[in-house]
């Protein structure tokens, strides 16, 4: 498939490359020469010291070799700036380095090495062939175990972007039981990605020549035979494979098996498999980031990290409008009830126009879906900024508030932003009597809150988590004081309401800016609230995945799943028409559906508390 050719390296293997060693250190780099400059000498002696300690110091080694560029030290030099700069994910940086030694040829061992680390930072090139050679003569000089990891996955990403992408699986199930639980979530996508796309017979063989049998290679290998005999009618060769897969795909943390695929009598898929999900995701382009934490979200439905999956998900890389497209036909001759994403604007709306002429519901991960195009099976999962700020509105109008002001950045995102808000807030009524916008690099907010006039109990302010903590307390210092809606007096100034977007809000915010803001009504989508009973499992299992809380799109990737697979029992188009007038109780509110497929219900409003203590937190306002 073209829309995979791109899909590059998802997996992001943070190791320790030149931590202290666990044992003796054996390696083919012999010592530096002797026959140099006693200064060149020294300098890179203290340097690598430093770098075996925490992997860093690529600009000292560079310094070395600009200041004594014909010294025999310099090749080494060179090596030891470019593995730095592959630990620090500079791989332009790396890639130069690493090809001075190479090409200085001065010693074998040292060439190894730096062909090892060479391969390790083209792979994010995109060169497969490239890569291939180089990690098959660097192999010979890997150090450590954190090492072998890293030369595993730039060696199964590679190869499954070669001439033989089938030949990556059993790579991937040796790389599998050694990273951590995120990223053993992309691998299993990669593969499943890798072997639905491959033709059968040659999945046969693969079947007979995988070592692992319970690894992600034979869960997606032995469900994909399964599936095939099913729909050929041969019932004892799919149990003899269902049989094979639930035990690996227990082991890797997928729903013990999905439901057989139906077809017709024809032999055309049906109105696809209510346990079986698609997803359609920019991994691998300029839009990775957003990509997997959406696929982490995806990762929990499907429980990849502890087995507690709602469906199975399986997921197809698109960097682009026109591959979007195709991995929506794709995806839909593998049965699946509905696909999740895209997120871009345009290729949400290619997606979209091809999942209508497919009659296949698609969940849109679009974050600006006032922009995405009108269709009968396309509905937006995300609560856009527009909506956000008129739920805040609507918010603080219910409570009383008819007095507002608004302080905005001068970009787009703070004209859209304000002009849904002061929209909504006349609807209701109310007024905004004072509008005050910074330019969108400001940092320093006292002189803008200052010029915050009129008579108003509200501000409302669309702006980043981060943003936002400058901007409260410089609101605090010119006495505009944010607490609780009916606080009568505070010392030093007056008690008003804040509102915010608050766009990627994390418990960071509360670090500097959580006493200026008790009581805020914040809109940012999703917040991990862990005393919030809707969230409180979805939080936990996440946390013990990935280390870390989740995000507004990881929330609103697994609310799709289980929108999908909650409604999707009476097919494709039965699933459309319920979405379209039902509702389900999710992390980001009560999922519903206005006539244009965007989201009517208000979402969630967190709002700041000051707990026990003097603690404060971030929590579902009531």
């Amino acid at each position: 498939m073209q829309y995979l050719a791109r899909a590059m390296v998802w997996l992001t293997l943070v190791v320790a490359l030149a931590a202290c060693p666990r044992s003796t250190r054996k390696t083919l780099v012999p010592d530096v020469p002797q026959n140099g400059a006693a200064e060149a000498r020294t300098r890179f002696a203290e340097a690598k010291a430093k770098f075996l300690r925490d992997g860093r110091n690529t600009e000292e080694f560079r310094q070395i070799a600009e200041d004594f560029p014909d010294d025999p030290i310099t090749p080494w030099a060179h090596l030891y700036a470019g593995i730095a700069a592959v630990k620090a994910r500079k791989f332009d940086v790396a890639i130069k380095a690493l090809q001075i030694t190479v090409d200085a040829d001065v010693d074998a061992g040292l060439t190894t090495r730096a062909e090892l680390f060479l391969g390790i930072a083209h792979n994010y090139g995109g060169n497969p062939a490239k890569v291939l050679a180089l990690l098959k003569r660097g192999e010979k000089a890997i150090e450590n175990d954190d090492e072998r990891t890293e030369y595993l996955g730039a060696l199964a990403y590679a190869t499954a972007l070669g001439e033989r992408p089938l030949a990556a699986l059993p790579v991937f199930d040796q790389l599998y039981g050694r990273v951590t639980p995120g990223e053993k979530a992309l691998i299993v996508a990669r593969v499943g990605e890798l072997v639905a796309g491959a033709d059968p017979d040659t999945l046969r063989r693969i079947y007979d020549e995988l070592d692992d049998r319970k690894g992600p290679s034979m869960a997606a290998v032995a469900s994909r035979l399964a599936l095939v005999a099913d729909q050929a009618g041969k019932v004892d060769e799919a149990q003899k494979f269902r049989d094979v897969a639930a035990p690996a795909r227990i082991a890797v943390g997928l729903p013990k098996m999905i439901s057989d695929a139906q077809v017709t009598s024809s032999g055309t898929p049906s109105s696809g498999n209510a346990g079986l999900v698609g997803a359609v995701l920019p991994l691998g382009g300029k839009q990775n980031r957003v990509a997997e934490a959406a696929a982490a979200g995806l990762g929990m439905a499907a429980g990849v990290s502890d087995g507690k999956g709602i469906a199975a998900v399986e997921v197809r890389a698109a960097l682009d409008a026109d591959a979007s497209a195709m991995a929506v036909e794709d995806l839909a001759r593998s049965n699946v009830i509905a696909i999740v994403g895209p997120i871009d604007s345009s290729a949400v709306d290619a997606a979209g126009s091809r999942a209508e002429s497919l009659q296949l519901p698609l969940l849109s991960l679009s974050t600006a879906a006032e922009k995405n195009a009108g269709s009968k099976f396309v509905f937006h999962m995300v609560h856009s900024g527009e909506a956000r700020s008129r739920a805040l509105a609507q918010r603080a109008l219910a409570k009383g508030v008819k007095k507002f002001a608004v302080l905005a950045a001068e970009n787009g995102y703070g004209r859209a932003m304000t002009a849904a808000f002061k929209d909504e807030v006349e609807k209701g009524g109310g007024t905004v009597v004072s509008t005050v916008t910074y330019k969108a690099d400001t940092k320093s907010f006292a002189g803008f809150t200052a010029k915050l006039s009129g008579d108003w109990d509200a501000v409302f302010v669309p702006a980043q988590a981060d943003t936002l903590g400058l901007i409260a307390p410089a609101l605090a210092a010119t006495g505009k004081i944010p607490k609780p809606l009916g606080t009568k007096k505070v010392i030093g100034g007056r008690a008003i309401l804040l509102l915010s977007t608050a766009e990627n809000l994390t418990a960071a915010y509360l670090t500097d800016a959580g006493r200026h803001s008790t009581g805020a009504l914040f809109a940012p989508g999703y917040y991990p609230d862990d005393q919030d009973p809707a969230s409180k499992a979805f939080l936990d299992r996440f946390i013990a995945a990935f280390g870390r809380a989740p995000g507004f799109l990881e929330a609103y990737a697994f609310d799709a799943v289980q929108l999908a697979a909650a409604a999707g029992t009476a097919g494709r188009a039965g699933l459309a028409a319920t979405l379209a007038k039902g509702e389900l109780a999710g992390l980001t509110g009560t999922i519903r559906f206005d006539p244009d497929h965007r989201r009517a219900d208000p979402g969630v409003i967190y709002t700041v508390s000051e707990e026990t203590g003097g603690v404060f937190a971030i929590r579902v306002a009531k």
